[in-house]
This record gives C-alpha cells, sequence and structure tokens, in this order.
C-alpha cells in the first residue's frame, strides 16, 4: 500500500513538473474564438471524465486501505454477492457521461466545422495555401500577391483558407487560431480561422503537424493578426515591390508564376543519399530520377525566409490541383490557368458594367 501510495504521489509531481515547464500552453490558450471554443469543448470532455477517474482512483486507493490485512475492524461478508446501489452508479453514471460526450461531440462537429464560414460583418479575406516541399505558400487572389512563410491578417476579420498540397499529404496548422486541417494532393481542404486581437510582433506559430519528409521539421511559418491600417500599408509595400519596409527580414520578388514556382520545391533527400543515386543509376529511369535528385539538391537544415511576391499568375492554385488529377485522367493540366485567366477577365467586365450603370442610374435620379 505504501508503495502504490508513493508511485501516486511520484507521478502527480513529475505531471505538476512537466505542466511548469512547458511554457505556454497554446491550446488553453486561444487567440479566437474558434479556437477558444474547441479549448472549451476539449476541457468540458476533461472535466466530464474526471468524473469517473477521480472517484475511481479514490475509491481504488480507500478500499485498498479499509480492507488490509491487518484491519481486524473491516466487515467481512464471504457471501456478498450483487448490490442494486453499486450496479445503479457503476454503469448509470458512465451512461449518462458517455450520452453528454456524444451530445457534445455532435454539437462541436457542426458548431466548428472548418468548411463552416464564420458570421462576420466583415468580408472575409481569401487566403489559398499550397503545402510545398518543404515550405507553405500563400496566395491572395483578391489582392494579386503572395507570400512564402508568412501570413498577414486584418484582427476581427474571417479568414477564408483553401488548402491543397504540391507534394505528399501535409496538416496545417496554428494552435493559437483553431485546429489542424489536412492539405492533400489533388483535392482541397478549407478552413475558415478568426483572431480576436493583434497577434505579438513575432505573429503566431504555424507549422506541419503531419510528417512529410526529411524537411518536414522546417516547414514553419508566422501568422500576423494586424490592425485594419496595417494590413494595407502591407498589401501596399508587396504590391509596390517593397514590402521589405514592413519586415526588413523578408526577400521580395516582382512575380510568382510557373516557372518561379517550381523553383520553391525543396530536395528531399540527403546529400549522401544524392550521391549514391547518382553513382548506382544503370536505367533511363533511374538516370532521370537522379538527376531530378541533383537538380532540386539536398534538403534543407532551415526553414524558406520569408519572400513576397508582388505579383501572381492567375490561376496557379487551380493548377496545382488540376495538376495531380490531370495525371489521374489524362488531361491538359493548363485549362485551369487559362479558364482562371478568363474568368478574372469577365469578373473585371462585369464589375465595370456593374459601375457603369450605377454611374448612370446615379446620373437620372440628380436629374430628376
Amino acid at each position: 500500500m505504501r508503495q502504490t501510495i508513493l508511485a501516486v504521489l511520484s507521478l502527480s509531481a513529475i505531471a505538476a513538473l512537466l505542466t511548469g515547464c512547458g511554457g505556454d500552453m497554446v491550446l488553453l490558450n486561444s487567440k479566437g474564438p474558434v479556437a477558444q471554443g474547441q479549448s472549451d469543448l476539449m476541457m468540458t470532455a476533461i472535466y466530464l471524465m474526471l468524473l469517473v477517474v477521480i472517484p475511481s482512483v479514490v475509491m481504488a486507493l480507500w478500499f485498498g486501505w479499509k480492507y488490509r490485512a491487518s484491519n481486524k475492524d473491516a466487515d467481512y461478508k464471504p457471501t456478498w454477492a450483487h448490490s442494486t446501489a453499486i450496479e445503479i452508479v457503476v454503469w448509470g453514471i458512465p451512461v449518462i457521461i458517455i450520452g453528454i460526450l456524444a451530445w457534445l461531440t455532435w454539437w462541436g462537429s457542426h458548431k466548428y466545422d472548418p468548411y463552416r464560414p464564420l458570421e462576420s460583418d466583415k468580408a472575409p479575406v481569401n487566403i489559398q495555401v499550397i503545402a510545398e516541399q518543404f515550405k507553405w505558400i500563400f496566395i491572395y487572389p483578391d489582392l494579386n500577391i503572395a507570400t512564402v512563410n508568412e501570413i498577414r491578417f486584418p484582427e476581427k476579420t474571417p479568414v477564408a483558407l483553401k488548402i491543397t498540397s504540391n507534394f505528399t499529404m501535409n496538416s496545417f496548422f496554428i494552435p493559437a487560431l483553431g485546429g489542424q486541417i489536412y492539405a492533400m494532393a489533388g483535392m482541397q481542404t478549407h478552413l475558415n480561422l478568426l483572431a480576436d486581437n493583434t497577434s505579438p510582433a513575432e505573429g503566431y506559430r504555424g507549422f506541419s503537424s503531419n510528417y512529410s519528409g526529411y524537411g518536414f521539421s522546417q516547414m514553419r511559418f508566422r501568422a500576423h493578426s494586424v490592425t485594419d491600417a496595417q494590413f494595407a500599408e502591407w498589401v501596399s509595400a508587396v504590391q509596390s515591390g517593397n514590402g521589405t519596409s514592413v519586415n526588413p527580414v523578408a526577400v521580395q520578388k516582382t512575380v510568382l508564376d510557373q516557372a518561379e514556382f517550381a523553383t520553391l520545391r525543396d530536395g528531399n533527400r540527403s546529400q549522401k543519399q544524392i550521391d549514391a543515386m547518382v553513382r548506382n543509376a544503370r536505367t533511363d529511369l533511374e538516370k532521370k530520377l537522379a538527376e531530378t535528385a541533383l537538380k532540386e539538391g539536398p534538403y534543407k537544415t532551415q526553414p524558406h525566409p520569408v519572400t513576397y511576391y508582388s505579383s501572381v499568375e492567375p490561376g496557379l492554385f487551380e493548377s496545382v490541383i488540376h495538376n495531380y488529377m490531370s495525371n489521374y485522367h489524362g488531361a491538359d493540366h493548363s485549362a485551369p490557368v487559362e479558364a482562371a485567366a478568363s474568368d478574372a477577365v469577365a469578373h473585371d467586365e462585369a464589375a465595370a458594367s456593374e459601375a457603369h450603370v450605377a454611374v448612370e442610374h446615379a446620373t437620372a435620379s440628380q436629374g430628376e
């Protein structure tokens, strides 16, 4: 019995020590309504389960102490076999808790569905996310700019993310703002987030939570929640090719097109592996693979620097998705780029037409 008590106390002390050394427990320190709701659900589930765990631990210790061999005053009932009260407690309480957890799961799955748009009086900031090997590429289709390993958005404004991958399956995660969601080649997932306030100067931590190769540990980025004025200033600076005025450590470039996009892929092998592939290549396929590996180079040991692009080739995000679908269906993957460009032109023409009609209507109203 003494050993059991010492073991429990030791485990409790270790748990408390690890909790104290854990730093910022971001899942319990949420910065947005989605993350806060998910955190509340998690803590509610834990509290409900503790209603079973704590009494079970207490009774296990108490029974062991009460019915120890040296306690001659304990009740001795060798013919005891059933207790209705005990049956009700040990079966009824867990069933009730499981029922509550089932309802919470159903309710929370709909309430915090990542595909569900967030209610707000502000229009969302649309961002297309591409998990590249091994970095994150963010495209702002409405603003015609792009970034690598950094996103910025206004506080108290919904952020609508469309996510895909240009290599293996990955996972997009900003713990302070919401749960993770998978990024898969040839597919598109959605995530809606919102920050209640501006972020610290270093931004919120974002990373890949799904192992995807040697350079997986370098798939880190920063998410900055800023004021409306700061966001407008940053967008204007990036569009004019002066993004470094906002972030001096960033790299400013001109256009993110297919050619530039191809250069963003890092190698996924070590230098020793590449040398072995080149040395042992015999067949045409092996030589081609070795040539590709040699061109990509070894995987990076540091994250890709934050990079800004003042413009983006139309339909780039769609072409990444369609590229994998065309490999399956045997189609031409250049089609979505042309289609997206046509859609953009049609959208601009429609907007211009609507503006012209509005001006004519206003003029007629003034004349009346």
